[in-house]
């Protein structure tokens, strides 16, 4: 398969089919401009006229729009017969929710699908805990870390506290591998790489959910603006093996405990194998055209 990639992308999705083309043996190019000779063209932030490239799938997103809205080429322009050919992957079900709140999806010719990237999963074997919890915050009232500073002070329990942009992201993948738990105070993720490179690593999380995007500090007046609800997680992808959700500070009161006491019980790796790897993300990608 010989895979064309349109122009800038998230690093970590660019990387992604880097490693896919690497281990299925596909050819990759990046390009700024489409190309015929391609199997697959993806363009995660500009439209592609399909009709110009029959013979090539045509993956879109997910840098297109924070919204959309009816007056984007990608809806004016796309054609009924585009829908076999072509795909616009949102990451997430709670984003292509919150897609459906600015646009009925229903009328886009072109279909909406929750397909992610995959994580670049290393071989990784934990090393004597130094701390009980790494803490992880992003773009959250800083209230809510003080609160759980505070709890885990008076529970005599250690931790290492990280915030996003503040960081290099090699320290955070070796901090990880050095406490039992993460207490992860996030904003909202359409796929949440972060959290995910956590889980990767077989550390459970005890995460202090949103309920919308309207729940992130400072930028959140961006949201307060819109009348839709605006619905969204800091974890799309989850299960009962990857640790505990809560959304108030008296949930995360009676959950920490009984989180600590089953954290042998947690296995977030092998969820990220079965859902999140390269193979299975780029299958899911593929099998979706069909």
């Amino acid at each position: 398969m010989k895979i064309l990639q349109v122009g800038w992308a998230h690093p970590r999705n660019t990387e992604f089919m880097q490693r896919v083309a690497q281990q299925l043996g596909h050819t990759y190019v990046l390009a700024n401009q489409p190309q015929e000779g391609y199997d697959l063209l993806w363009s995660p932030s500009n439209w592609i006229d399909p009709d110009r490239f029959p013979n090539s799938k045509i993956l879109f997103g997910p840098h297109f729009w924070v919204f959309p809205n009816a007056n984007h080429p990608f809806f004016i322009k796309a054609r009924p017969w585009h829908a076999k050919q072509c795909i616009f992957t949102c990451l997430s079900d709670w984003n292509l929710k919150a897609h459906n709140e600015f646009y009925p999806l229903e009328k886009s010719y072109i279909p909406f699908k929750p397909l992610p990237f995959g994580l670049d999963i290393q071989a990784s074997t934990k090393s004597e805990p130094e701390y009980e919890f790494l803490v992880y915050f992003k773009g959250r009232h800083p209230s809510l870390l003080s609160f759980v500073k505070s709890t885990l002070d008076s529970l005599q329990l250690n931790y290492k506290v990280y915030t996003y942009g503040s960081y290099e992201r090699s320290e955070y993948l070796s901090s990880l591998q050095k406490a039992k738990a993460v207490i992860w105070i996030g904003s909202h993720e359409s796929q949440g790489f972060a959290l995910q490179e956590c889980l990767a690593t077989g550390t459970p999380i005890l995460v202090y959910d949103v309920k919308s995007m309207k729940d992130e500090y400072n930028g959140n007046y961006i949201y307060l603006a819109h009348k839709e609800a605006l619905k969204a997680t800091s974890a799309p992808y989850w299960d009962s093996r990857c640790g505990m959700k809560v959304y108030s500070n008296m949930e995360f009161l009676e959950a920490l405990p009984r989180f600590m006491v089953d954290l042998h019980k947690y296995q977030p790796a092998e969820f990220i194998q079965e859902t999140l790897s390269d193979e299975v993300c780029f299958s899911r990608i593929i099998d979706a055209f069909d």
